[in-house]
């Protein structure tokens, strides 16, 4: 339960770390020159209205789908869509899931539909070098009986899926999992062992091999909780450098050039748009 929650935490921090800067620049090097800032393209738009429903923003593909669809079944409100979007590409975004529902939820199902198979292929990828003996097993079962395989699959991946999903974030942890599961068994089975084994001598020796166990687990529960440590502090440290990122940008948006120079801008877009709309 302790770790669930450390990791929980973990995948938390990072998610704040990749999404506390909307638009900002990624990985820049450290001798490359500072790009002239330019006033960012969402600042117009609520941040919820950015990336759309769950974070999923849909691909020019996936727009060109929804629109020949609604063209089929209302070519004004699609000749409307199109229009729109020439002035508020966010809008035009949030109207089209509304207005293309049933095409949407198509493409949503697709995109969920590609993660499982995604996330399938990497688990079975993963199991073949990290357990290679049950992948095996599970390879055999595809050819013979889909159900049984997909019931295989689905217990595989609940022993070894906390495992795989750790070692994608950090392989480190993930080694260290695989090594605690390990011990796990051997503990369990040397206490069975200890519990049945009547003969003095041999119940000690077995005792000893258990308390070794034991001690092996505890170094490797305390190198665990270390690893998640230094994850959370570096992660906390990416946020900490993007809440001064924050910070600076507000400060220079409050400058009256900048307010200017953006509302001007601003003024532009939506009168040239405007027209354009007219225009068609």
């Amino acid at each position: 339960m302790e770790l669930r929650r450390a990791v929980l935490l973990l995948v938390m921090v990072a998610a704040v770390a990749l999404s506390a800067v909307p638009g900002r620049a990624e990985d820049k090097g450290k001798g490359e020159k500072k790009e002239e800032k330019k006033t960012d393209p969402n600042m117009w738009s609520p941040p919820e209205q950015v990336s759309g429903p769950w974070g999923m923003r849909l691909t020019e593909e996936e727009i060109g789908r929804i629109m020949e669809r609604i063209k089929k079944d209302n070519p004004q409100r699609a000749k409307q869509l199109d229009d729109l979007r020439t002035l508020d590409e966010e809008r035009f975004r949030k109207e089209l899931r509304e207005y293309g529902k049933e095409e949407f939820s198509k493409v949503v199902k697709e995109r969920i539909d590609q993660y499982r198979q995604r996330r399938r292929e990497e688990f079975v990828k993963w199991l073949e070098k990290e357990y290679s003996r049950e992948a095996k097993e599970l390879a055999k079962l595809k050819a013979k009986d889909a159900s049984v395989y997909n019931k295989k699959y689905e217990l595989l991946r609940k022993k070894y899926g906390y495992i795989h999903d750790a070692w994608r974030g950090n392989a480190e942890l993930g080694k260290v999992l695989k090594q605690d599961l390990s011990l796990k068994n051997r503990r369990d089975d040397l206490l069975a062992k200890c519990k049945k084994e009547k003969d003095a001598t041999k119940k000690k020796a077995l005792e000893k091999q258990l308390r070794e166990v034991i001690a092996d687990r505890f170094n490797l529960i305390v190198r665990r909780k270390q690893i998640i440590l230094d994850e959370l502090q570096k992660k906390i440290k990416e946020v900490q450098e993007q809440i001064n990122e924050q910070k600076n940008e507000i400060r220079e948006w409050r400058n009256s050039k900048f307010r200017g120079g953006a509302i001007d801008g601003r003024m532009k877009e939506l009168m040239e748009g405007l027209a354009k709309f007219k225009w068609n």
